[in-house]
């Protein structure tokens, strides 16, 4: 039977339960899944190297995997953390970890995990090569290394699309935070503060909020830099006439929401404004659409219906949403697991999360108005929770 990491003397190890950030039972639920798979594919174990996956399956999370870190899970107990030896204490932390192998700085990493895979018992090891954290050479290594492995993709992933009651509760929480700092975001505009001024406001209000480490910096711009999609603040001084483009997220216990509000420093003219109620039309639809059982290609068609009739589609060029939940940097969002996009065949299901983000970028400015979503038994649950109408700031 699979069970928790011993606390005896013996081991000497002092656990530090608030880390995981959800109970133990539910990471062991996740390990179990795995062993299943494992068994039923006729593998001895697998290799997984993202840090979201990992923290999945076992609550380790560590802001040190810009070094190499890997994780290997058997048929049978708990996972082993491959990783630089200063990541050790906190995988050590951890009941859900059977052991670290520690790799000192002087030591090759790939060489260390080669040595502990020739270690274990003989058979086939899964590999998930969609992992962003395993480079061309450690891969070429592996395989040179005449260790047997079986593609192993997407396992972890495709049981991370449906959130469940506790993590809906940590995006709620974030939520919260992110209402805090997008509302004292807008406050700070004003002519002569600066788009530094308004990211900073952002992040104290949503991080002051209980917001960790998001896994994505915020966009926060200004004026007619606004129509360059992703630039962020650099000191500009906002002035009379400038868009404020704010799109921000935050994060409990690796779970992430994100929304995305607009301003005019002055008065809106009609093509902000016209720009504006587009927008709010694209994410009203798709609020009104998203249910268990559609398509997300359907979803999509519907929600561009209108923006074609205004003759605005061609500044529309993104997906409409993406999925959301782990995150660490650099990416804040599980929209390389699923989406909802053009010609996309998903299946929409009960407690999916989404970030439905519609954005134009025009001559001389950018807006976009954004919500995170929980799809219901029914519909759509709102997540994030702040008027959407464009802001138009006294100048």
């Amino acid at each position: 039977m699979l069970q928790l990491a011993d606390t005896s003397t013996e081991t000497g190890r002092v656990f530090w339960p608030d880390e995981l950030g959800f109970p133990a039972k539910d990471f062991l639920n996740h390990i179990r899944f795995v062993q299943s798979d494992l068994v039923r594919r006729g593998l001895q174990g697998a290799l997984i190297f993202d840090p979201e996956n990992m923290y999945w399956l076992t609550g380790f999370q560590t802001i040190g995997y810009f070094t190499f870190q890997g994780m290997y899970i058997s048929r049978e107990g708990l996972p082993t953390v491959i990783t630089r030896v200063v990541n050790r204490d906190m995988a050590m932390a951890l009941p859900t970890i059977a052991n670290v192998v520690e790799v000192k700085d002087t030591e090759d990493h790939c060489e260390e995990l080669i040595r502990f895979l020739k270690s274990l018992s003989p058979g086939k090891i899964g590999l998930d090569t969609l992992s962003r954290h395993l480079n061309v050479s450690d891969y070429r290594r592996l395989v040179d290394a005449e260790i047997q492995f079986e593609d192993w993709d997407g396992v972890i992933q495709s049981q991370r699309i449906i959130k469940t009651p506790a993590q809906i509760d940590k995006m709620r929480r974030a939520a919260r935070a992110l209402e805090s700092g997008m509302d004292n975001a807008l406050k700070t505009i004003a002519p002569g503060r600066t788009d530094n001024d308004l990211a900073a406001a952002l992040y104290h209000g949503s991080i002051a909020a209980g917001s960790e480490y998001i896994g994505h910096p915020p966009m926060v711009v200004t004026g007619p830099r606004s129509e360059l999609c992703f630039a962020l603040w650099k000191r500009k001084t906002i002035e009379c006439g400038d868009v404020v483009l704010l799109e921000g997220g935050a994060c409990v216990d690796r779970y992430h929401v994100m929304m995305a509000r607009s301003a005019v420093v002055g008065k809106a003219s009609d093509e902000h404004k016209a720009t504006a109620d587009a927008l709010i039309g694209i994410l009203e639809t798709a609020i009104e659409v998203i249910k268990p059982g559609e398509t997300a290609s359907e979803i999509d068609r519907r929600c561009r219906e209108g923006i074609k009739k205004l003759g605005l589609d061609k500044f529309f060029k993104s997906r409409l949403a993406y999925g959301i939940g782990i995150a660490f940097p650099p990416n804040w969002a599980e929209g390389h697991i699923y989406a909802i996009r053009p010609d996309d065949s998903l299946i929409i299901e009960e407690n999916m999360t989404f970030h439905v983000i519609p954005t134009m970028f025009r001559k001389g400015f950018g807006m976009a108005i954004s919500d995170s979503v929980r799809v219901t038994k029914d519909g759509c649950e709102v997540l994030t929770n702040y008027p959407r109408d464009l802001m138009e700031i006294d100048a």
